[in-house]
């Protein structure tokens, strides 16, 4: 019969290592304000309005696109379409902040600003040239008196950071150790009753 304290000990390591695979394989996950990926599509919010998000950097990455943080520093292309035809009858501004945590100052702190317009077709497209890593903030106001925003913070050419490689060693690691208890406490028990 198994010592029952080993059996909880097993039991926890094994419990702490999935526990540990389960952050590893949902790392990934982040806040990103009016930005959701929906059925593979990246969608932005305005209010009850929804605009398809792409990104683009045709010279660094081909036409490979992003969703939410910009892989590199360089010229990039978003392109926003209106997937609900109303937005296609309101003005539209666009804005890339400085992520300072003050927006007080909006000129100040702006990189890229398409004044309000109507975009007929639905696609709002922006280029702009990012020269330093850094945090930004998409600011997207739509209708007559700028009624429904949408606030996303971004980065630019910053790594991810990738705890996963990390947090799946020390799974692997705790397993390791939990079997090696409860061999070991098998072992001491063959050793105590030889029959």
């Amino acid at each position: 019969m198994p010592n029952r304290s080993a059996c909880r000990g097993l039991r926890a390591a094994l419990l702490a290592c999935g526990a540990v695979l389960g952050l590893a394989l949902c790392q990934g996950a982040g806040a990103h304000g009016g930005l959701s990926i929906d059925d593979d599509m990246c969608k932005l919010r305005l209010g009850p309005f929804n605009m398809h998000f792409t990104g683009y950097q045709p010279a660094i990455n081909g036409n490979r696109e992003f969703c939410e943080d910009i892989p590199k520093v360089g010229h990039t292309i978003v392109v926003m379409d209106a997937m609900d035809p109303e937005l296609r009858e309101m003005p539209i501004e666009v804005r890339i902040i400085r992520d300072t945590g003050d927006e007080r100052q909006l000129d100040a702190i702006t990189v890229a600003h398409l004044p309000p317009k109507i975009y007929e077709s639905g696609s709002v497209p922006l280029e702009y040239s990012f020269t330093t890593p850094g945090r930004f903030v998409g600011l997207v106001t739509a209708g007559d008196q700028g009624q429904y925003t949408s606030r996303f913070p971004f980065s630019v050419g910053i790594p991810p950071k990738r705890y996963g490689f990390y947090l799946l060693f020390v799974g692997v690691a705790l397993l390791g150790f939990g079997l090696y208890r409860y061999s070991g406490m098998k072992r001491q028990r063959q050793m105590a009753d030889p029959t």
